[in-house]
């Protein structure tokens, strides 16, 4: 039962990336291995599309992915020595109309290492914390600064498996992922250091000023 419970909200979860048209927008369709819950604090949680305040936004959340235990298949593809990368992403800079900074790169983290989470040790599932805090971030987290007039933005969490511990050179600017073209970042990113997407979660954010 507890792994249909997680296939189903796997569904769950490719119908919201496709309804907020972040597949095939920003990254092309995979199947979740795992929940990606996120936290800025209580009661401000990411859950697949809500509204969250922009100054609620502004420090790194609280991370933790869950991944279902009870399919061997996928268990056997993970291990303690994983490294795995967090970005997040915002395809609506400045705006869903206007491409010229999108995507616009708020953070990137990567060689993130899982802890097990307490009491996770006998459950049907794995949870991990992801540990955010060990090493330098890659690029360090900036939050939501959507410009007046321009509407909702989505926020977009990405987690990515890698397949060997990775150091790539800084980013040349946030706009673009620095690649300098409209509507391009976390797709061409990814690719480029072999990354395979696993979780994904996201949220809405506007200034105040519409």
């Amino acid at each position: 039962m507890l792994a249909h419970n997680l296939v189903t909200i796997s569904s769950s979860i490719v119908d919201a990336l496709k309804k907020h048209e972040l597949f095939p927008e920003v990254l092309d369709e995979f199947t979740p291995q795992g929940l990606l819950t996120i936290s800025y604090g209580k009661d401000l949680d990411v859950l697949l599309g809500n509204q969250l305040k922009v100054k609620d936004t502004q420090t790194l959340p609280k991370i933790q992915l869950t991944l279902d235990i009870g399919d061997d298949e996928l268990v056997s593809t993970f291990s303690a020595l994983d490294y795995f990368t967090l970005v997040v992403t915002d395809p609506d800079a400045p705006s869903r109309t206007d491409k010229k900074w999108s995507e616009y790169c708020h953070y990137i983290k990567t060689n993130i290492k899982l802890t097990q989470s307490d009491g996770a040790k006998n459950s049907d599932f794995l949870s991990a914390q992801l540990d955010l805090n060990e090493g330098p971030d890659y690029l360090k987290y900036e939050g939501p600064g959507p410009p007046p007039k321009t509407g909702k933005h989505r926020y977009c969490f990405f987690l990515f498996k890698q397949k060997a511990e990775i150091n790539p050179p800084p980013l040349t600017g946030r706009p673009n992922w620095g690649l300098g073209k409209p509507a391009t970042g976390v797709r061409e990113w990814s690719t480029k250091y072999g990354l395979e997407p696993i979780a994904a979660n996201f949220f809405y954010a506007q200034n105040e000023t519409q």
